[in-house]
């Protein structure tokens, strides 16, 4: 507990002085963007202003012990400690924290005066020695003290604050390793390697990193867009390829961005990807995987793409598709994927499988399994039947008022928009009507079978826009 009868009574007065100062300002535009994460974009702010906004999302009291500044900053998704380390380190400042209290002001004044929150750690060092773990904390610039001795070179003792005592610690478990035991450590190279961030804050990184079984690094308080990464050469490059794959402009303002772990039941990684890969899914979506993972992926970009890909991922993880056969995926050029499936099943070819996804009667990707040594085969089956046949005329719409012309020609604007047919395959009849009094104007296509029936099914969604795939 934090004994407020050991202050001094000049601290004592800006203590209160600034309490009622926070209560008095503002909030800030701090946006929570998910339980644990918030964003922040400000300019010129009063650093007292930011701080008001921070208590209120943290439901803690802040005392405020430093001078008036102003401050800039813009940082997404990031989570709330996080957040409020960079933006204190970023003008010298530290905090302490108290059961429901933050304790903020430069780092001189919080060790005077709140001696008792600081804490000193001995650290017993298995394979390596002290003067290296000392060598990297001044490289990273940990703000803490050490001490080590020369006649006792495998333990080390360190005082700081809580959370640098946790870097501290976190350093440690990652280079007190078997295979550093015998290399020659000495001097003050950096065992370890930044990577930097561009768009995503780096504990998001780091915490994919630890979901996917890969030795996690190191993100400092004082630049939360750098991992600092431990491995060889093979280890840091993929790391880096990890963080390559989410680290993208569309993930830095998302907020739906999360990355999701699937378990293969019997298709391989690669067989998936690569179904995956032909389709085309979902922009923003990455796939994950690992040689020592055969049966598991990583899906990663917004939560919507991420459930198209899951679903795909269903459809296509079965027993049948176990054997020694090939799946690919074909885009039709002339007809729909519904309209070559139909014709495709005519034929009853044995041990061909044929899917789609959602809204067929429009899309153009048909997924293909069949025997490797098939393939061939079925393909050439499939460019004899991707073909348009004759055209015809058909009646497509109609319209009862008496503006109907008028109406049918929007409509029939809308349906060269969705479908690319040309106007010049549409014309819309005079009135038509049996009765004198009566109107009845028809809208007629001269077009393939095929574009007639992908016109109606457009019209239907025309009438009805939230039918969510046609019977």
């Amino acid at each position: 507990m934090l004994n407020t009868k050991r202050l001094s009574k000049s601290l004592i007065a800006i203590v209160l002085i600034s309490t009622i100062i926070l209560s008095a300002f503002i909030t800030t535009p701090v946006t929570a963007t998910t339980e644990d994460t918030i964003s922040i974009e400000m300019r010129n702010a009063d650093i007292r202003d930011v701080l008001s906004a921070f208590g209120l999302n943290m439901n803690k009291n802040i005392i405020y012990t430093g001078d008036a500044t102003h401050i800039d900053v813009s940082i997404q998704n990031v989570p709330q400690k996080t957040a409020l380390e960079y933006i204190l380190k970023s003008v010298g400042y530290a905090y302490i924290e108290d059961d429901n209290a933050i304790i903020v002001g430069d780092r001189a004044t919080l060790s005077r005066d709140f001696s008792s929150n600081l804490s000193i750690s001995s650290f017993r060092l298995k394979y390596i020695t002290s003067d290296v773990i000392a060598s990297q904390i001044e490289s990273l610039d940990i703000p803490v003290k050490f001490v080590t001795l020369d006649n006792n070179q495998k333990g080390i003792w360190i005082q700081g604050f809580s959370n640098e005592l946790t870097k501290v610690n976190e350093l440690i478990n990652m280079l007190d390793r078997p295979e550093n035991a015998s290399a020659d450590l000495s001097g003050t190279a950096l065992l370890l390697t930044p990577i930097n961030t561009n768009y995503i804050n780096a504990e998001v990184a780091n915490d994919l990193l630890r979901r996917v079984g890969i030795n996690t690094g190191i993100v400092l308080d004082s630049n939360p867009m750098i991992i600092w990464a431990y491995g060889d050469s093979a280890t840091i490059t993929q790391v880096q390829n990890i963080i390559k794959k989410i680290d993208i402009p569309a993930n830095a303002v998302s907020n739906s961005f999360e990355i999701a772990a699937v378990k293969l039941t019997y298709l391989s990684a690669e067989e998936i990807i690569s179904i995956l890969t032909q389709m085309s899914v979902g922009v923003g979506v990455d796939v994950i995987s690992f040689e020592r993972s055969l049966k598991r992926i990583w899906l990663a970009g917004g939560k919507s793409d991420i459930a198209v890909a899951k679903e795909i991922i269903k459809a296509f993880d079965i027993k049948d598709l176990t054997s020694d056969g090939t799946i690919f995926v074909y885009d039709t050029v002339h007809i729909t994927a519904k309209e070559l499936k139909t014709r495709l099943e005519v034929l009853e070819l044995p041990n061909v499988t044929i899917n789609y996804l959602n809204y067929p009667e429009f899309s153009r990707d048909l997924i293909v399994y069949c025997p490797q040594d098939f393939k061939v085969y079925v393909l050439s089956y499939i460019h004899n039947l991707d073909v348009m046949t004759e055209k015809i005329k058909v009646p497509i719409d109609f319209s009862p008022s008496p503006g109907g012309k008028e109406t049918l020609k929007n409509r029939l604007k809308l349906l060269v928009e969705l479908t690319g047919i040309p106007s010049t395959s549409f014309t819309i009849s005079d009135n038509v009507s049996r009765d004198i009094d009566k109107h009845h104007y028809v809208l007629y296509v001269q077009e393939t079978p095929e574009n007639v029936k992908l016109l109606k099914d457009y019209i239907i969604y025309i009438d009805t826009p939230l039918t969510d795939g046609l019977n």
